[in-house]
């Protein structure tokens, strides 16, 4: 499949280029096969997290975007470049998308309808807990907030493009939220330790 690089989680990559003198041709070795072509890259810029609170039938988005990319300029949260909280209202059921896009090509890739294509090799976690049950829940104990896992992969382990969250009581401190993407090739088995992470990226979330 393609690597999937982000701005949260960048990976070094360093390519060598050889020249040589011109020989006879002669003396050119013939390969056995071509060289397979080097798998394309691809960057994620942003995350953004769609709420949708199915009390009062309103959506509101969180955006994380680092449009330069690593090393750049620094990273911004919500439209007005500063806002990292997420807010809920406890005793609401909201219905959260995750969509992940590189807006550094044009048109926009949305990177997300790869993941769920490969659903198999992803999953995203929050707070690096691993869910449980059936179907897949993870509790977050700062905000008392449960996250349930609406979308399947093929093996019936979640993949987290789409969640269910719902908070009993008002928690007026700012718990972390962390929401991870993990790359886990034939590996994935509902655990967070296998693999490598795609974007990781550091709200905040307050129940009102």
């Amino acid at each position: 499949m393609k690597s999937i690089i982000t701005t949260a989680a960048l990976l070094a990559m360093l390519g060598t280029t050889f020249t040589a003198c011109k020989k006879d041709k002669k003396e050119e070795p013939t390969p056995n096969a071509p060289t397979p072509p080097t798998n394309e890259s691809e960057l994620i810029t942003t995350m953004k997290v769609i709420l949708h609170d199915t009390t009062t039938q309103t959506n509101t988005t969180y955006v994380f975007s680092d449009l330069d990319g690593a090393g750049g300029n620094p990273a911004t949260f919500g439209n007005s470049g500063a806002d990292s909280v997420i807010n809920i209202t406890a005793n609401h059921v909201y219905e959260a998308t995750i969509l992940l896009l590189d807006e550094s090509k044009s048109p926009v890739d949305t990177i997300s309808n790869e993941v769920e294509e490969e659903g198999a090799d992803h999953m995203f976690f929050f707070n690096s807990i691993a869910p449980t049950g059936t179907p897949y829940n993870t509790y977050l104990s700062g905000s008392m907030t449960n996250i349930k896992y609406l979308d399947l992969d093929a093996n019936n382990r979640g993949i987290g493009l789409s969640t269910e969250w719902t908070a009993p009581s008002m928690m007026m401190a700012k718990s972390p939220l962390t929401i991870e993407l993990k790359h886990q090739p034939s590996v994935k088995d509902g655990s967070y330790a296998p693999g490598e992470t795609d974007i990781q990226v550091e709200f905040k979330l307050k129940v009102n």
